[in-house]
């Protein structure tokens, strides 16, 4: 891979933690970044040893949305003169990264740091899980600029916090508080700034332990199953568990169940 000029990308014990590393503009989305982010993804999902991908900013912010202040270019994005330009970035670019990190075969994990605007807040929600502090903030923010909410959030908030509830935050345009957004379900958990990376990366680093198949599969069962009837369901979960028990991990738990100790998965 290329250097990275606008993001990080860390490895440790099956944990891959990719941080959007524009502190100075509060991790605001441009085209580098967001080039960077998807290839980081995909290498995430390809190099066979990564079983978690945890996302997070650096500094203050997770991602304050698209950098139309501090990069020329963006600012085309919403000029009348060119108006394909805002489609062609909203139907590129944006989309590949959210539906790279919600059909990623690895779990997802935002850890928001701060703020979550825009396309911020977009990119959260399409992580699996949420971690944030006192300090995680959240908009929709696209209407504050007579646009329409962009990068999925019209589909993803509903599913996470019901369609009334999506339809008032995103209509009103407020922002929501790390308090209130744990109580909806936009955070999974909520905990002290202090501790947000400690308890977020104790979960990756237990999660990155499990059977990592098996965790991958029910995922892809999780997701599709949105999209089915429950008969189709059961019919591809039927099909997932019969790939389940022809797994290493499958045969280890097996193993480790008779001899009356803990597994050692491999995550395959």
């Amino acid at each position: 891979m290329a250097k990275l000029e606008t993001v990080t990308l860390k490895k440790d014990g099956g944990v891959a933690v990719l941080t959007l590393n524009r502190p100075q503009r509060l991790n605001a989305f441009n085209e580098v970044l967001g080039r960077e982010m998807l290839a980081c993804i995909q290498e995430c999902n390809s190099d066979g040893v990564s079983r978690v991908l945890v996302l997070t900013g650096a500094g203050r912010a997770f991602c304050a949305g698209g950098d139309f202040r501090g990069d020329p270019n963006a600012l085309l994005l919403v000029s009348e003169k060119r108006p394909s330009v805002f489609v062609q970035g909203y139907r590129g670019l944006i989309p590949q990264i959210i539906t790279g990190l919600q059909s990623s075969f690895i779990p997802t994990i935002a850890m928001v740091n701060g703020l979550a605007h825009g396309v911020g807040f977009c990119l959260s929600l399409a992580c699996d899980i949420r971690f944030g502090s006192e300090n995680s903030r959240f908009c929709v923010a696209w209407l504050k600029r007579g646009l329409v909410p962009a990068g999925g959030t019209s589909w993803l908030l509903p599913r996470i916090v019901g369609m009334g509830r999506a339809a008032e935050i995103m209509f009103s345009r407020r922002e929501v508080q790390a308090d209130e957004a744990e109580k909806i379900g936009i955070l999974n958990r909520l905990v002290p700034s202090a501790k947000l990376e400690e308890q977020t990366m104790e979960y990756a680093r237990e999660l990155a332990k499990g059977p990592g198949m098996a965790i991958n599969l029910t995922k892809m069962n999780m997701y599709r199953g949105t999209e089915l009837d429950l008969a189709a369901a059961l019919e591809l979960a039927g099909i997932t568990q019969g790939i389940a028990v022809t797994t290493e991990d499958f045969a280890e738990a097996s193993k480790a169940f008779r001899e009356k100790r803990e597994p050692v998965y491999k995550g395959r």
